[in-house]
C-alpha cells in the first residue's frame, strides 16, 4: 500500500497519534500553551459566503482556547507565524498497488501549529513545507463515496461540504469544539480508540428521549455511492427500551443549536477502517459514550443494544 495527502500541502499530513478520545485524537499538547497566545484561523472557501455563516457563528461562540478568525484556504500561509495555529479540512489518500484494490480516503478537521521556521514572504513565494507543521488534534469526519474518491473537490465547496459528511453541521461542529477545548485545557491522556462510558450521564440519558441522525439506516454498499437501501425499523430499534427519535442531520443540528435544554443525541461514524458509536450532551459538547470497532462496518442494531447494556450495568 503507499500514501498520499490530498488537498494543498499545508492542509494534510500523515499522523502520529499519542493522545485519542473517542474519534478526536490529540497529540503534541505541550504546544497548547503557545496556542492560547496566538489567533486559530479557520480556514475554508470562503468565510463570508451564506452557507458559511452559521458556521462562522458556531466557531466564533465555541471555540475558548484562544483567539479566533475564519479566513480562506488561500490566506492560510500569509497567517503562518509563531503561536498561530489553523483548523483545515485533511485527507489521508491509501492507494493500491493492485488495479482491483480501490483507493480509501481518511478525511478529518485538523487541528494544527507549526515549528516558526516558515516565515511569508510575497516577494520570495516560498511555499510552507509540510515538515514544519506540528498537529495536535484531528476529529474523524464520515465523508460519503463521492467525498472520499473527490477528496479535492471539497477544498472548492461551501464549509457544509454539501452534504457530503454525515456527521456535520454547525450545531455539531460546535459540540466538537467544546469537547476539543476542553480536553486540551485539561491536557488529557488517554489511550487509542478510548471508549468512553460516563455513568451519571448515561442514566440522564436513559430517562430521556436519544436523539439519532437518519443516516444510520442507510446500508452503505463498500465501494459505491448507492445510498437508496434503508433498513427497516425493526432491525435497528427492535428490543430497544431507551426512548428514541430519528430525525435528519439538518435538524439535529438546529435543534443542537436552538434548543437551551439539554438533550442527548447519537453519532455513527464510519472511516475506511474504523467505526464510532458516540453520545454527546448537546450543551456542553461532552462525548458521554463511546464505542469503537476496528472495520468499517454499517449502523447495526448491536450498537444500540451494546449501548443499552451500558446503561443497565451496574
Amino acid at each position: 500500500m503507499k500514501s498520499k495527502h490530498t488537498f494543498p500541502t499545508f492542509i494534510a499530513i500523515a499522523l502520529f497519534p499519542l493522545i485519542s478520545f473517542s474519534q478526536i485524537t490529540i497529540t503534541n499538547t505541550a504546544e497548547v500553551a503557545k496556542i492560547k497566545q496566538g489567533t486559530t484561523f479557520f480556514a475554508m472557501s470562503d468565510p463570508n459566503a451564506p452557507k458559511a455563516k452559521a458556521f462562522v457563528d458556531a466557531i466564533k461562540k465555541a471555540w475558548t482556547l484562544s483567539k479566533v478568525e475564519c479566513i480562506k484556504y488561500t490566506d492560510v500561509e500569509k497567517n503562518i507565524a509563531p503561536n498561530n495555529s489553523f483548523v483545515t479540512i485533511g485527507a489521508n489518500m491509501t492507494t493500491s498497488n493492485s488495479t482491483l484494490a480501490s483507493t480509501e480516503t481518511r478525511i478529518y478537521l485538523e487541528l494544527w501549529t507549526t515549528n516558526g521556521k516558515y516565515t511569508h514572504d510575497p516577494k520570495k513565494r516560498l511555499h510552507f513545507n509540510q515538515a514544519d507543521k506540528i498537529s495536535i488534534a484531528t476529529i474523524e469526519l464520515f465523508a460519503d463515496y463521492y467525498a472520499q474518491n473527490n477528496p479535492s473537490a471539497l477544498y472548492k465547496m461551501d464549509y457544509d461540504a454539501a452534504g457530503h459528511f454525515k456527521n456535520w453541521g454547525a450545531g455539531v461542529l460546535a459540540n466538537y469544539l467544546q469537547q476539543l477545548t476542553s480536553l486540551l485545557n485539561k491536557g488529557t491522556d488517554c489511550l487509542a480508540k478510548t471508549e468512553i462510558a460516563n455513568k451519571t450521564e448515561l442514566q440522564k440519558m436513559s430517562a430521556s428521549t436519544l436523539f439519532i441522525p437518519d443516516y444510520v439506516m442507510i446500508k452503505f454498499p463498500k465501494n459505491a455511492d448507492d445510498e437508496s437501501k434503508k433498513y427497516e425499523d425493526k432491525e435497528i430499534f427492535d428490543g430497544l427500551s431507551q426512548a428514541y427519535k430519528v430525525l435528519p442531520i439538518s435538524e439535529l443540528n438546529d435543534k443542537i443549536a436552538n434548543t437551551v435544554t439539554p438533550f442527548y443525541y447519537l453519532l455513527f461514524i464510519k472511516t475506511p477502517t474504523e467505526k464510532f458509536i458516540t453520545v454527546t450532551n448537546s450543551q456542553t459538547g461532552e462525548i458521554i459514550y463511546s464505542a469503537y470497532t476496528g472495520s468499517a462496518a454499517n449502523f447495526k442494531s448491536s450498537d444500540l443494544k451494546e449501548l443499552q447494556k451500558v446503561v443497565l450495568k451496574k
